[in-house]
């Protein structure tokens, strides 16, 4: 039984070194065999690692970053080649083999080396389509470049206005809001530079008129999900014209996500507020210091020749303190000879029926908020307004009735229905910076007070804004002559250069002498020349404007009356207020579709039985003696 295990023992054994022993025999006799498989696996990296340079090469080339691990395996692969190559070398290999080494040895070394270039090169595969991520496309805030902002503390003051807004938690939609070309867009993107570290990702999207909710969600979309995710994110619409609402938009808000800032820019006040906006900044134009530093670093100048200066002064004086009208024409200037300079001043001073050259940037851009006006209404009293005085105060209760006797409203059933039509419009335009209120201060003149007393409101336009609108008078059907506040002495045009006007504003010059012929205007709606020093009206004056329906004549030294008058048989408002030589108006009696007279500070005593014929009249506004009197 012994004997039997022993032998059994004795011949596992024997197997097991018989086993070892061919195994070790094979390394010797297949050895040349294993160092050329080595040899050739070298050389099959050697051509994986050209491969995955060239795509290295591309990747770095497209400013896009390599995959973690593609450098080691790069720097492995230079070592397991470079360590291929000293290794084994022609016949001194072989010599190796034979002399210095047993076959055994430098066999197996083959082996094992060759495993490790194959497990290299099993490794690198996938290097070979892909060593790198695709370049992160650079953001918003990466790509803009600060302003500078130093000496313009209008810009400077609401630019850390809305950066606290912002960074108040319990404000959610921050709106700026200016008229067009103010300097929105610019802050905007100011508040983005500034604040960009306290934010995992900003997003600025343009939106414009002609919103397409399909691009706006493809923008938003990877910051929206950032939000959900619990990410703080700056969400910037830009040039936004109407309500808009965010989830359509797939903006996350409300009390859930107040990680998501929201920054609109709008030039309409309403926008912003029915867009839920916590926090409304409106931003003012330039004031003149500013915008002259503003004006010298688009130049890049800082000395001025007196004369150069002088010019340039008045340049920006033009631009009404809008950067975006300074920057264009500082751009167009820049460089330029003295000569083209002065070229320039004249052209910007010039009517706006003549050459608007340097204007055309601002004027287009302000006559985008005009054309977005839905209400026509507004539309047509804005365009009235620009029939007053450049810096002039505009009256609501005078707009009110020039816009009644012009038929401009729908059949109101009072005065004080159209009166309410008025405000609302002149709300719409205020909100969308056409208009802008008059400041009242505590020192302001005694005419000013009584002024706002007997208008209810005042309100003026900015000077480009009234460029705009006289562009726009220009270029319609429905034309206007406005010269009003240009220190006119006299007015003598020729009778066809005026034909095809519709309304004529000569108001608060100093004109005296009209003149002493038919003038041919049949179109002619309103002719405004209140506040001059006329004391005569020349008979045939009236004769070629029978259309007329708003003739306000207050403010002058008129005592009577030509003739031609009586055939204004359409006229529905006259205002003669302010007259104080003028005493006998029962010629008035003839004008029967008079609906608004206006008597007050004239030198009428008593209302002649005449008066009695105008039964279309609404509203009778008389002094009498001590007394004034209005009857609506």
């Amino acid at each position: 039984m012994a004997e039997a295990v022993s032998s059994s023992v004795i011949g596992k054994v024997v197997d097991l070194l018989f086993g070892v022993a061919k195994k070790e025999i094979s390394y010797m006799c297949n050895c040349s065999e294993n160092v050329e498989k080595y040899k050739n696996e070298a050389d099959k990296l050697s051509r994986m690692k050209g491969r995955v340079q060239q795509q290295i090469d591309l990747a770095k080339s497209k400013g896009e970053v390599l995959l973690e691990g593609v450098e080691e395996w790069m720097k492995k692969a230079d070592a397991e080649i470079s360590n291929a190559a000293t290794q084994f070398t022609n016949g001194e290999d072989q010599e190796k083999c034979f002399y210095l080494c047993t076959l055994h040895r430098c066999s197996k070394t083959a082996i094992k080396k060759t495993f490790s270039l194959q497990q290299h090169q099993e490794e690198g595969k996938s290097f070979e389509t892909c060593v790198s991520l695709p370049a992160q496309a650079l953001g918003f805030t990466d790509l803009y470049q600060s302003k500078n902002l130093d000496d313009i503390g209008t810009h400077k003051s609401i630019l850390e206005e809305i950066i606290r807004a912002i960074e108040d938690d319990t404000t959610q939609i921050v709106g700026i809001n200016g008229l067009g070309g103010v300097g929105k867009t610019t802050l905007a993107s100011e508040v983005a530079k500034a604040i960009k570290n306290q934010f995992a990702d900003i997003v600025f999207v343009t939106v414009s008129r002609t919103v397409d909710v399909k691009i706006i969600q493809e923008k938003v979309g990877v910051a929206a999900s950032r939000v959900i995710k619990g990410e703080k994110v700056l969400i910037i619409l830009d040039d936004v014209w109407e309500e808009l609402k965010l989830e359509e938009l797939g903006i996350p808000c409300g009390s859930e996500y107040l990680n998501c800032k929201i920054l609109l820019t709008s030039r309409s006040r309403d926008v912003c507020a029915a867009m839920n906006a916590q926090k409304n900044i409106s931003v003012n134009p330039l004031q003149e210091e500013e915008a002259w530093t503003l004006f010298e670093r688009v130049v890049g100048k800082s000395e001025w020749d007196d004369t150069l200066k002088e010019v340039a002064l008045k340049i920006v004086k033009e631009c009404g303190g809008l950067p975006l009208f300074i920057q264009a024409l500082g751009k167009a200037l820049k460089d330029k000879e003295m000569r083209m300079w002065e070229v320039a001043l004249r052209r910007l001073q010039a009517p706006i029926d003549g050459d608007v050259t340097y204007k055309k940037e601002g004027i287009l851009q302000l006559k985008l908020s005009y054309d977005h006006l839905e209400d026509e209404v507004a539309k047509s009293l804005f365009l009235l307004c620009s029939m007053f005085p450049e810096d002039g105060n505009i009256g609501l209760k005078t707009l009110t009735r020039y816009g009644l006797a012009l038929g401009i409203f729908n059949n109101p059933d009072s005065i004080h229905d159209t009166k309410d039509i008025v405000q609302l419009a002149v709300e719409s335009l205020k909100s969308s910076f056409l208009l802008s209120p008059v400041d009242i201060k505590i020192y302001s003149p005694v005419e000013f007070l009584l002024q706002i007393k007997e208008e209810d409101e005042l309100f003026k336009m900015h000077d480009l804004v009234r460029d705009m609108a006289l562009f726009i008078t220009f270029k319609g059907d429905d034309k206007f002559l406005v010269k009003s506040g240009k220190g006119l002495r006299e007015w003598q045009p020729r009778s066809d250069s005026i034909k095809s006007y519709k309304k004529i504003s000569l108001m608060e010059n100093k004109i005296c002498k009209l003149p002493n012929y038919e003038l041919d205007i049949p179109h002619l709606d309103t002719f405004l020349i209140r506040n001059n020093e006329l004391s005569i009206v020349p008979d045939e004056f009236f004769r070629g404007m029978k259309g007329l329906k708003v003739l306000d004549m207050g403010g002058n030294n008129i005592s009577s009356f030509p003739q031609s008058l009586t055939q204004l048989t359409m006229l529905r408002l006259l205002d003669l207020s302010g007259n104080r030589s003028l005493c006998e108006i029962s010629i008035l009696g003839e004008l029967t579709c008079l609906e608004i007279l206006k008597l007050r500070g004239t030198g009428i005593i008593n209302i002649p039985e005449e008066i009695g014929q105008l039964t279309n009249l609404r509203l009778l506004d008389v002094s009498l003696g001590w007394k004034s009197c209005m009857f609506i």
